[in-house]
């Protein structure tokens, strides 16, 4: 974990592209130093800079986090009369300073460069992916208990193409991939570090959560590759293949992509694992909820089983 000053600077902006909202900061007044003279607007560049000085200084695989506060100028600011210093303020003063302040949402973001994992002798060491991002955001978004959707966007600072953005009740919440090359060679980054960003104080909070169940009876599992096109996510396919599986169906996980299939295609292979409570499945059962989800994803997105 780490825990950077709230303060960044309009180079880092530009550079980052951002626009819109994240571009709305507030000028500190006083600035502890006129090299930073803006309050963030996101979590990214003060990881960033983190990122950076650690490579500097010779530490290159990192998975580094932060959690906090950010400043975004999107009110109309409110001019309030201070009190005095020589008695308390009653509650309606207090209350009109408080609505004074600008907005704050928390974040939580994280940047990934390098080695997830070092060669040895068990066999070679792996490198951090945008799909690790996206694994860490969803990990968040997924422990507060709220459903979710993901989906394949444009948005600086990321990279097109290999960015998601997640999304709770149709708002987005969090966007996580890879950092655009850009990005990466004018900050003197590793190439393909990626980096993840939630707004934790936007996510509905559940009071109660459903604890897993624990099953008596064994699981049955099966694997299916199938053939879509290159514009289908696997999230989109996956919550296809969920809902023509049926309710036996207890995960679902997507572990192996193919894209050398050519004419757009490519191959998505999924691991269904199926099991009842009160029985074993037999292999038709399974077979006939396999066969299910396969047409419930041909019918969807023109699926095939990869052969």
């Amino acid at each position: 974990e780490v825990i950077n000053y709230p303060f960044t600077n309009q180079e880092m902006m530009d550079i980052l592209g951002f626009t819109g909202d994240r571009a709305k900061t507030f000028r500190i007044a006083n600035p502890m130093s006129e090299e930073f003279p803006l309050l963030r607007t996101h979590l990214i560049p003060g990881l960033l800079t983190a990122l950076q000085r650690n490579i500097g200084r010779g530490t290159k695989d990192l998975a580094l986090f932060e959690m906090g506060s950010v400043f975004r100028n999107t009110q109309a600011p409110k001019s309030i009369t201070l009190p005095t210093t020589n008695k308390k303020p009653d509650s309606k003063t207090i209350s009109q300073i408080y609505g004074s302040v600008p907005k704050q949402m928390l974040f939580v973001g994280g940047v990934l460069s390098g080695n997830k994992s070092q060669d040895s002798w068990q066999g070679k060491g792996q490198l951090f992916t945008w799909s690790d991002a996206i694994s860490a955001a969803v990990e968040i978004v997924e422990s507060t208990g709220n459903s979710f959707e993901i989906v394949s966007t444009e948005l600086a600072p990321w990279h097109p193409g290999r960015c998601a953005e997640i999304k709770v009740d149709g708002k987005a919440i969090a966007h996580a991939g890879e950092l655009h090359p850009r990005v990466c060679a004018t900050l003197n980054l590793p190439e393909r570090t990626c980096v993840f960003a939630v707004i934790i104080s936007e996510l509905p909070l559940k009071e109660f959560s459903t604890a897993p169940q624990i099953w008596n009876m064994p699981p049955v599992v099966q694997d299916i590759a199938l053939v879509v096109s290159k514009d289908v996510s696997a999230f989109a396919l996956e919550k296809c293949l969920k809902v023509g599986a049926g309710n036996l169906l207890e995960s679902i996980s997507l572990f192996d992509r193919y894209d050398q299939i050519g004419d757009g295609k490519v191959s998505l292979a999924f691991t269904l694992t199926f099991r009842a409570s009160d029985r074993t499945l037999t292999s038709d059962e399974v077979s006939k909820y396999r066969d299910s989800a396969v047409s419930a994803a041909a019918k969807e997105f023109g699926a095939t089983l990869r052969g």
